[in-house]
């Protein structure tokens, strides 16, 4: 082998710069591990690097923060993350539905369960403040805080306002239950909200997940990468194959990206 072209040796560099600092404050494996992949498969990349170089050369600090971001976006937004996050989004609208409908039947029991202890013979020892489910939460919990800074306050409002100012237990788990049945469901951050929003997975995901975080790393969003950059296709094959480790037969091509972009640009 050659001595690496000048393109191969800088970017190599802000990769090996990256690495060492994460390994000497023993942090980020997963980026580390795809750093290791990148300075391994040099021959695959070789022409990804000239081009970016060509890109990014003039802006050093845009050809590191391309780097940052592209290397990073593996451990939080692989493939196999955006599956668990969508089983994870569909778990989260199952349970508020589930909650929903606890906390109604629940709520019934509870109105039921005052009326008998108003109308009949007999009574029970439990809750008649909400309050008291409250005390009883921290107590089980052990929370000090709640104790210490807390209780005092919430006695004196109790002893001062009789039951009447007070919601009852029946309408504090109501609206628990209006609450979960209200909720909208959403992503924590832009990069998982695009990857995850067509309705199959996919290696797909990893893509619009790239190119938001790009975007968000932009110097219209007071980062380093200019607002037009852009990769050819074969560079982003290149890059997505490596960093995410592909299996050979499922390896992108230029093809791919293509019509990934152009299906982007439809919508």
């Amino acid at each position: 082998m050659g001595t690496p072209s000048q393109a191969v040796q800088v970017c190599e560099a802000i990769l090996r710069s990256d690495l060492e600092y994460n390994q000497a404050h023993k942090i980020l494996p997963s980026v580390n591990r795809v750093i290791e992949r990148m300075l391994a498969r040099r021959n695959e990349l070789s022409d990804a690097y000239e081009e970016l170089h060509a890109s990014l050369s003039h802006r050093h600090r845009a050809l590191e923060a391309f780097f940052d971001v592209f290397t990073s976006t593996p451990m939080a937004w692989s493939p196999e993350k955006m599956s668990k996050a969508r089983h994870a989004r569909k778990e989260l609208i199952d349970i508020n539905t589930r909650i929903a409908a606890v906390a109604e039947d629940l709520a019934q029991l509870l109105t039921r369960r005052d009326e008998i202890k108003e109308t009949s013979g007999f009574s029970c020892e439990t809750f008649y403040h909400a309050l008291d489910a409250l005390e009883l939460a921290a107590e089980s919990e052990g929370n000090y805080l709640f104790e210490w800074h807390v209780k005092e306050g919430l006695d004196a409002l109790r002893y001062q306002y009789d039951l009447k100012y007070w919601p009852p237990l029946s309408a504090v788990v109501e609206a628990i239950g209006e609450d979960a049945r209200n909720a909208e469901v959403h992503a924590q951050d832009p990069a998982t909200a695009s990857a995850t929003e067509s309705r199959r997975p996919g290696l797909s995901d990893f893509l619009k997940a790239y190119f938001t975080r790009v975007k968000d790393y932009s110097i219209s969003a007071h980062g380093f990468i200019p607002n037009d950059f852009s990769v050819s296709d074969n560079t982003l094959a290149s890059l997505v194959n490596c960093a995410l480790d592909l299996d050979v037969d499922k390896l992108i091509d230029s093809d791919f990206v293509k019509r990934f972009r152009q299906r982007e640009r439809e919508r």
